[in-house]
């Protein structure tokens, strides 16, 4: 950049703080959005916030999701009374064994995939191998300390580390 430049945008900085701080912030949200980001794995579930307990419903663990993120929340200085909303894009979804057969001749190849099923009090189950949590769609968080970008910042953060989503997932509002 020419001297010339450079003194006319120091001389514009230092006569607007406004401007200072739009700049400012839109830094800081490039930042954040950009390291959000980075790293995180869209297909990641929930599992590093919750416990494996055994869940009857979506409904109870969407319930103890946001009591613990609530918490989680409320211990973060300044954030202040916490409300928290979290939404799914999908229930719990279970996998189970399958038994795979392949046919082939010279003409054709066929495949059928049977389940794997047990005895179970002269009912016949399939084999569960594993229960994939529901997926988190977004957050609402509300709070006291919501027009604080520091606690903002802090939330989010804590927030994108703990679900495995995106800071465009989440959405810090000040209580009223």
């Amino acid at each position: 950049m020419k001297k010339e430049t450079k003194e006319k945008l120091k001389s514009v900085f230092k006569e607007n703080k406004k401007l200072i701080m739009i700049v400012a912030l839109g830094l800081i949200g490039i930042l954040l959005i950009s390291f959000s980001e980075f790293g995180s794995d869209k297909n990641e579930s929930v599992e590093n916030i919750s416990e494996p307990t055994v869940q009857t419903t979506d409904e109870e663990y969407l319930n103890n999701l946001e009591e613990r993120l609530t918490e989680l929340i409320s211990s973060i200085e300044n954030a202040g009374e916490v409300k928290v909303m979290i939404t799914l894009k999908s229930s719990d979804e279970a996998v189970y064994a399958v038994n795979e057969n392949i046919k082939s001749d010279d003409k054709s190849n066929s495949y059928s995939n049977n389940y794997v099923l047990i005895d179970n009090k002269n009912e016949k189950e399939g084999i569960k191998l594993k229960v994939m949590e529901p997926q988190v769609q977004g957050v609402a968080i509300v709070c006291s300390g919501g027009d604080n970008p520091t606690v903002v910042a802090q939330i989010t953060d804590a927030v994108t580390a703990v679900l495995g989503i995106g800071s465009n997932k989440v959405s810090v509002s000040k209580m009223k």
